[in-house]
């Protein structure tokens, strides 16, 4: 049968109030009574864990094997659910053609056993294949034609959803399988509507999905799946890396329409969105109300406050709530850390910020790149040239730390203005190793260097390269 008399013959049988798993001439026909079905069923229940593998592999295969026949195998042992997801594995190493995709009946099977039976990983892994091969709006509506065949769970749809967001960045496929389960009258769980929220590539975005999926819905959709306080994060989120938090107030009042708590994470991107804006004392206001609503600030609230106070220059407060940190039994991050050695930078106590990155060494904790660039500034500006020469070649015993442009730049013009050109040049060699070319930063300090050695021959040639290179704008 061609393919639109097949698509026709299952609008049809679909019509008829049918099943479209038991027409000879659906695609999604199952035959539970082939004969290689019933048999490769019988071999994995009748038989011991260690034979009934061998046993399997000696069935003689049809050839060819129609794909209605290893569909039903799973069917057949989906009250073994174990086994039917290792059945699945082998027969597509062996029992389908090599190189070509399993057969999309088989891997909606394998997809119902899981789900029926709670195998959430299982079910991710079949569904994430099925999404590498097919179109999603042929995985639905297998899917969703075999459902009640084998009386699945209606998360299945959830987790299709969710292969989707783990395995490709565009979020498209995603969102249309959002649509099709809310035009079926259902409505995906609040945990996969906020982990779709969270991969929306915009805040308009995020809350006309939040709409779609929650105030314009169908009488028939189960009205116990209302919004959490995670979707209202996601959204809170959303709006936030886009620099947007004065439309916080559309999600709080969301949030209060159905009278849903804040938890600690609505309370830490909150505070965020005060201490990027230099408002660290709206932040701890923030702070105070989480701690009398009985919420307890987490590591990530901790490391809020003290950016925010470094980043307002009272590194002292910083150092408060470090002290209360700890006191509270919350382990401190690399993060945390971070922040006080930059709090401590940018005031100029630079002992301060190498007794902080001592500490953070004893713990296991190393400076990102950007850190290590403003310590080593700190040190130069102090003339502690060597010293800051040491933390970088310290920090690069690290086989996955790469240093910043900057860095060597600060070196370079600090041992220039020492008069240290050699020990310039070899830093400006290692430089050029990292595939970091000599901007105008490097050729000032080289003629700056060698203007005060009066070596007036190299001033020129610098001068002219100067002059012609191609520089990145500074």
């Amino acid at each position: 049968m061609h393919a639109p008399d097949r698509a026709a013959a299952t609008a049809a049988t679909a019509a008829s109030g049918g099943d479209p798993t038991a027409d000879p001439s659906s695609p999604y026909f199952i035959d539970a009574d082939h004969p290689y079905a019933t048999a490769a069923a019988s071999a994995l229940t009748s038989h011991r864990s260690r034979s009934k593998w061998s046993h399997l592999s000696s069935l003689p295969v049809p050839d060819p094997l129609p794909a209605s026949a290893v569909a039903a195998v799973p069917l057949l042992l989906r009250r073994r659910p174990h086994v039917a997801l290792s059945f699945h594995l082998f027969a597509t190493r062996r029992l389908l053609p090599s190189g070509s995709p399993p057969p999309l009946l088989l891997l909606a099977s394998a997809a119902h056993v899981a789900a029926a039976s709670r195998l959430r990983r299982a079910a991710l892994s079949v569904l994430s294949s099925a999404a590498r091969h097919y179109p999603h709006s042929q995985i639905f509506s297998s899917l969703a034609a075999t459902y009640r065949r084998f009386a699945s769970a209606p998360f299945v749809f959830d987790l299709l959803l969710l292969a989707y967001l783990r395995s490709r960045r565009d979020t498209l496929p995603a969102t249309s399988i959002a649509r099709r389960i809310l035009a079926a009258g259902a409505r995906p769980l609040p945990s996969t509507s906020a982990a779709l929220l969270r991969s929306l590539p915009s805040a308009a975005a995020a809350l006309d999905m939040y709409h779609e999926i929650y105030t314009r819905p169908s009488s028939r959709i189960n009205s116990q799946l209302l919004p959490t306080v995670h979707t209202f994060n996601s959204l809170l989120l959303a709006f936030y890396r886009e620099g947007k938090c004065n439309d916080f107030k559309i999600v709080l009042q969301e949030m209060d329409r159905y009278s849903c708590r804040h938890n600690v994470c609505t309370y830490n991107i909150r505070m965020a969105a005060y201490c990027d804006g230099k408002e660290v004392e709206k932040a701890r206001g923030l702070w105070d109300e989480m701690v009398l609503g009985g919420i307890q600030p987490d590591v990530a609230t901790y490391n809020t406050m003290i950016s925010g106070y470094c980043g307002a220059g009272e590194v002292g407060m910083a150092e408060e709530m470090f002290k209360d940190m700890e006191i509270g039994g919350i382990n401190p991050s690399v993060t945390t850390f971070e922040w006080l050695v930059r709090g401590h930078c940018r005031v100029g106590d630079i002992n301060a910020s190498m007794l902080l990155r001592a500490d953070m060494r004893r713990r296991g904790f190393w400076m990102a790149a950007e850190v290590v660039e403003e310590v080593v500034n700190v040190l130069c500006q102090k003339k502690r040239v060597k010293e800051a020469l040491g933390v970088l070649k310290e920090e690069m015993r690290r086989q996955e730390f790469v240093p910043s442009r900057g860095c060597y730049e600060i070196l370079i013009r600090e041992f220039c203005e020492q008069g240290e050109v050699e020990m310039a040049m070899r830093l400006q060699a290692e430089m050029a190793g990292k595939g970091f070319k000599a901007g105008s930063k490097v050729y000032r300090a080289f003629v700056s260097a060698y203007e005060k050695a009066e070596h007036y021959e190299m001033v020129e040639k610098l001068n002219k390269e100067l002059s012609v290179i191609s520089v990145e704008d500074e």
